[in-house]
């Protein structure tokens, strides 16, 4: 059998490209100015698992990431309708239900600030698309029964404990609830309850592997209630965390996406001073730079024309 060639695009009926979204800008400048996408510690809902340790419930835990999207570039903007549950829903009145069910997209969701790169570069650097769990399934079942196995015997080997965290970092039920937040017409913030399809993300998922996350102390996947309520994320973008970074060069970047025009303008500014030893001595540095500046798209346009 030949070896398959990663050089050309080749997914006919789902997007080339991935995308990773993010609600604030200064995340997206962390991004370009450290050549770096920065895992942080994301809350999954183990719920539909059932897994306890003695009368101990997991209904949630912690899981060191990054997620990216496979959606085609078009699906990006469109609305699509969604099943806003819970008694904050239920108490608002039918105009503000109406807008809330009808005026969604995935940036809406996630944020208008993006970065996107090829399915070649997500396989070539340890991207792995994740496991879409039925929860009336047998194997969903099984997998259940195996992990409360684990969690409930001694002296398990560290093989078999690292194989059912892998598996437990590439996982997600195939239907959950996600909370949002909105503004009612009062201009008061609530947070949402929405039931939602997470097969439709296509979800890609960055997780660093064993040995760097041995070599920096810290865990995969968190179960202890403490440490869930801790801000465990505000130091995995400081130098010591490094070696968790996914790494990548700007010629590897397919699309830069911001929310408005203004928003263009300060990322070129941005573009425009990071230091010179960020780009390669290859080809004019200028250069470089200003064809990372043409990869900036701008979300309203995008809106109107795609």
């Amino acid at each position: 059998m030949g070896k398959i060639d990663l050089r050309y695009d080749d997914y006919a009926q789902s997007a080339n490209t991935i995308f990773n979204f993010m609600k604030k800008s200064e995340y997206l400048k962390e991004i370009l100015e450290k050549k770096a996408i920065i895992p942080r510690y994301c809350k999954e809902n183990l719920e539909y698992l059932n897994i306890h340790n003695g009368d101990i419930a997991f209904p949630e835990a912690m899981v060191l990431q990054k997620c990216f999207c496979d959606i085609p570039f078009h699906k990006l903007t469109e609305t699509f309708y969604l099943n806003p549950v819970g008694e904050i829903y239920s108490n608002l009145s039918s105009d503000e239900k109406k807008r809330i069910k009808n005026n969604y997209t995935h940036t809406d969701f996630y944020g208008e600030y993006g970065i996107a790169f090829s399915k070649e570069w997500g396989e070539k650097n340890n991207l792995q698309p994740i496991h879409y769990l039925n929860e009336q399934s047998q194997y969903t079942r099984y997998f259940s029964e195996i992990v409360e196995q684990v969690l409930n015997t001694d002296n398990v080997s560290d093989a078999y404990v690292d194989d059912i965290l892998d598996r437990l970092c590439f996982i997600k039920p195939l239907r959950g609830i996600m909370k949002r937040k909105n503004k009612k017409e009062t201009g008061e913030e609530i947070e949402i309850e929405f039931q939602k399809n997470f097969h439709d993300e296509k979800e890609w998922r960055y997780v660093p592997g064993r040995e760097a996350v041995r070599n920096t102390n810290i865990e995969r996947v968190v179960a202890n209630q403490y440490l869930l309520e801790m801000d465990i994320n505000s130091r995995l973008s400081t130098r010591q965390y490094e070696k968790l970074w996914l790494l990548y060069n700007y010629e590897a970047i397919r699309y830069i996406i911001v929310p408005n025009a203004s928003e263009r303008i300060d990322f070129i500014n941005t573009i425009l001073n990071i230091p010179e030893e960020q780009f390669t001595s290859e080809s004019d540095i200028m250069t470089q730079k200003y064809i990372l500046i043409s990869k900036i798209l701008v979300l309203a346009e995008i809106r109107k024309d795609w």
